[in-house]
């Protein structure tokens, strides 16, 4: 092809020379002649003088830049077979101009030259001609823009619109043949379906990537067949775009990937947020500790995910944003984590809890086996130290997880179990829940942990618990503390209740022991440090009441303990006074 350029370039000199008297057009050409017999072509130009050779093999779906022509000369166009030399007969010919001086011009290889291709559906003649558009553009008018046109060059084709993915359109009813006028947009990409003139029914789906055509012009055009099996098997339908420089680039299709969002930041101000998709708000007045079902989103594009406050203006008001290239069929699930705001504790192992996204590659939609739950945890509590979880007391689930850790995925047959916050150590347990995931089979989920420890220490926001979001999303489900009412779940004869719960400043622990037993009694933060002992290791049988004073503890999530010689048992309550 550059041999063909410098040939091109050294006509037009000649010619130009030669035509002094006359001023300039610019033209531009375009190979978009699908027949599988047309492949490559000579094409030959005659000023006026006899004919001169343009190129010997000018491929389909390539470009020529802008050539310099005289104006005001009628240009005779023949296409010959490849390597065809000026005395060969031609396929086809045609007259063009006389050009008006310093327009431009584009003109397109169009339709298809032998037998055996389907009728347009429009009834628009497929027979093959040069299509001559004046006053094509090199540059966009606006610097800072691109401008486009387009060109309906798919004989099977119908008459299509050109859309944006659920949104504007672009180009209305353009039929075989047609070209539409520029369109003028801002230098990013755009998802375009292509569907049957008003209608619904998309045909096909592609990305317009112009992020890095800024101040360029180009001609996009419909390429190929509908059905090749109907066209001489003739090549696939695409669209592609023919930039001012000859270069002509294939949009690609659409690809998808699926993402869900989980809102698990517990900083009060952002109780609901906005979430903006490349400018567009896309989830309005999001609530804390809420899912989103899997959504597709466009891959091999760079997507901007903003979060704003809730009832913001625009994504200008974003407190937070990324870009994300998602592979396509690929799952992800991007969790809102961290405080935006100030006078929030610190982590206990130094990591910083600044609002971020965490993201999680390779996420499931359901589980691997349909008799499995599967699930992934997320230790999402600002304040909370390192932490194991184990189920039934035997199961180490989560070993040694900090603050914005997550795990590897596990999948475990639906069932009731009982999972044990421990601390690091995995000597001894904080405080334990009930997940009773018999209903969930053939499902997959997060589990995460959500909320303070210590509220009171962090604008007293939500408190500590675990919770889980599905994968259809919708509010995160919470998991209920484990208390067992009778000692008989775990072999010996041991009944007790803790209340009121919310506590304003008193707790009452009632218990029931058979047998005489060493029992203590301890009140403890969210860290599993006592903050109060009302029995120590004391031998005792029977009823048992008694009454803690918890006026000189902070508001917040606690703890009540027994301990006995066989067994630990937790129950969660708040302090509210």
């Amino acid at each position: 092809m550059k041999n063909n350029f410098t040939k091109i370039k050294a006509l037009v000199i000649a010619l130009m020379a030669g035509v002094s008297a006359h001023a300039a057009s610019y033209v531009q050409l375009i190979h978009n002649c699908a027949d599988p017999a047309a492949a490559a072509v000579s094409v030959y130009a005659d000023f006026g003088s006899g004919q001169t050779l343009i190129s010997s093999s000018f491929a389909f779906r390539t470009a020529t830049g802008f050539l310099t022509v005289p104006d005001g000369v009628a240009i005779t166009a023949y296409i010959k077979a490849p390597g065809a030399s000026a005395s060969d007969p031609a396929i086809y010919s045609q007259v063009l101009g006389p050009l008006a001086a310093n327009t431009n011009y584009t003109v397109i290889a169009s339709g298809v030259v032998g037998s055996g291709f389907a009728a347009n559906p429009d009834s628009r003649s497929i027979g093959f001609e040069l299509k001559a558009i004046a006053n094509t553009r090199t540059a966009a008018t606006n610097g800072a823009k691109v401008d486009f046109a387009v060109f309906h060059g798919a004989t099977d084709a119908p008459g299509v619109d050109v859309n944006l993915t659920g949104g504007a359109t672009l180009v209305p009813n353009a039929k075989y043949g047609d070209a539409s006028g520029y369109l003028s947009v801002d230098p990013t990409w755009y998802p375009i379906d292509i569907a049957a003139a008003g209608t619904s029914t998309v045909v096909a789906s592609y990305v317009a990537d112009l992020t890095t055509l800024t101040g360029g012009a180009a001609i996009v055009f419909a390429s190929g067949f509908l059905t090749p099996s109907a066209n001489n098997n003739g090549p696939a339908f695409g669209l592609f775009a023919a930039l001012a420089n000859g270069t002509v680039i294939q949009l690609p299709a659409q690809q998808t990937a699926s993402v869900q969002v989980l809102h698990n930041c517990a900083d009060p101000i952002a109780d609901s947020v906005d979430v903006y998709l490349n400018g567009i708000i896309a989830i309005d007045n999001f609530p804390f500790r809420t899912a989103t079902p899997f959504i597709n989103l466009i891959a091999g594009v760079s997507n901007n995910v903003a979060i704003a406050p809730k009832n913001s203006t625009s994504a200008a008001d974003a407190v937070w944003q990324n870009n994300y290239t998602l592979m396509a069929d690929s799952n992800y699930i991007l969790t809102a984590s961290g405080v935006i705001g100030t006078g929030f504790a610190s982590n206990p192992d130094a990591v910083s809890t600044a609002f971020q996204v965490l993201v999680k590659t390779s996420a499931r939609k359901q589980a691997t086996t349909s008799t499995n739950f599967d699930f992934f945890a997320i230790h999402g509590a600002t304040d909370a130290p390192t932490v194991d979880v184990k189920a039934n007391d035997a199961i180490t689930l989560v070993d040694n997880a900090k603050y914005t850790d997550q795990t590897a995925y596990l999948s475990v047959p639906a069932g009731s179990y009982t999972l044990a916050v421990q601390n690091a150590a995995g000597t001894t347990t904080i405080v334990s829940y009930t997940a009773d995931v018999t209903t969930l089979a053939g499902k997959s989920a997060v589990v995460l942990a959500s909320g303070f420890l210590t509220p009171s220490a962090n604008n007293n926001g939500a408190g500590f618990g675990l919770y889980v979001a599905l994968a259809e999303g919708g509010p995160f489900i919470e998991l209920p503390t484990y208390t067992p009412t009778s000692i008989n779940d775990f072999g010996n004869d041991i009944s007790w209740r803790m209340f009121p719960n919310p506590s304003n400043g008193t707790l009452s622990i009632n218990f029931d022991l058979k047998d005489a037993e060493n029992v203590s009694v301890q009140i403890t933060d969210m860290g599993g440090r006592i903050v109060k002992e009302l029995l120590n290791g004391t031998s005792v049988v029977g009823k048992q009441n008694l009454t803690a004073d918890l006026n000189d503890l902070s508001n917040g999530m606690y703890l009540a303990r027994i301990i006995t010689s066989g067994n630990t048992f937790n129950s969660k309550f708040s302090l509210v006074k």
